[in-house]
């Protein structure tokens, strides 16, 4: 899931402003902030990854 500016100013409980402000007057701040939901991101994607690849093998190899 790709998060939007609004998506991360509410998961942060701050206004998209704020967020907007921050990039600029702190630069240093806002990648941080980026690096985090990338981080989210990848969890994410890897999660549902691992179970896409469980489903596989329970649909195609048999019970022993």
């Amino acid at each position: 899931m790709k998060y939007t500016m609004q998506d991360k100013a509410r998961i942060l409980r701050i206004t998209t402003r704020t967020l907007q402000r921050w990039r600029t007057t702190k630069p240093e701040l806002y990648a941080i902030i980026e690096s985090a939901f990338k981080l989210r991101e990848l969890a994410n994607s890897e999660f549902e990854l691992s179970k896409e690849i469980k489903q596989t093998l329970l649909e195609h190899i048999p019970p022993s």
